[in-house]
């Protein structure tokens, strides 16, 4: 029985995993919905978009499941829209393409994104809402949190750790045994080689510090 399910948001990443969703999946896209507030389109890939506010109304959580397509450009928005579907009572399906390459020991949570040509190692776990973009590997026995974004082309080493809201540029890479701490920021081309400071950006192969993140601010 196919699984029926609402992705929430409506711009480019939204219709880009509705695309993923019904070319490379098992699910049926059905709707879209969005906080009334940023509301604009009743419809968008010939399906009907509702408001958040009412969307168990339309799509009752006992017979649908959620996506929640949110991008990078506001990091700290991707918990938050994560936070409100699951209050809703919502499960949160994960998009991992069939072109892939996953082994059967993985441990990994809900609304995660696993591109084509990705390769992920044995004995990884994955937390909940992360993006892994086309082509990024993440090494044996790597353990990654919560609401990071990893973009194309980007490595985690074997063995490391990979804190919450993280982000990763294309290209972006780091050694083994690492531990990447909350909010790293990590400009495309990065090369990490030893451990990062929580709410910090890093460039350059070997990468420096060449900033931190405001309590308040916004990561990118």
């Amino acid at each position: 029985m196919v699984t029926k399910i609402v992705i929430y948001g409506a711009g480019p990443f939204a219709e880009l995993m509705h695309y993923h969703f019904s070319h490379d999946s098992d699910f049926e896209v059905v709707a879209f919905c969005l906080d009334q507030a940023y509301l604009s389109q009743d419809q968008l890939c010939d399906l009907p978009v509702v408001p958040f506010e009412q969307v168990e109304q339309h799509y009752p959580p006992e017979h649908y499941q959620m996506f929640v397509a949110i991008g990078y450009s506001v990091m700290r928005n991707r918990p938050i829209l994560y936070n409100k579907a699951k209050a809703k009572g919502y499960h949160l399906v994960n998009f991992i393409s069939k072109k892939a390459v996953v082994r059967d020991n993985l441990i990994i949570g809900e609304n995660n994104v696993i591109q084509s040509s990705c390769d992920i190692d044995p004995f990884v776990k994955i937390g909940n809402n992360n993006v892994f973009w086309t082509g990024s590997i993440i090494g044996h026995h790597a353990v990654i949190g919560d609401h990071n974004y990893i973009s194309g082309g980007g490595g985690v080493g074997g063995n490391c750790i990979v804190g919450n809201l993280c982000f990763l540029g294309n290209a972006a890479l780091m050694v083994n045994d690492i531990i990447i701490a909350d909010e790293t920021y990590m400009i495309s081309g990065t090369i990490i080689l030893k451990n990062t400071q929580p709410a910090s950006k890093y460039h350059g192969n070997p990468a420096k510090m060449i900033g931190e993140h405001a309590d308040t601010g916004i990561i990118i």
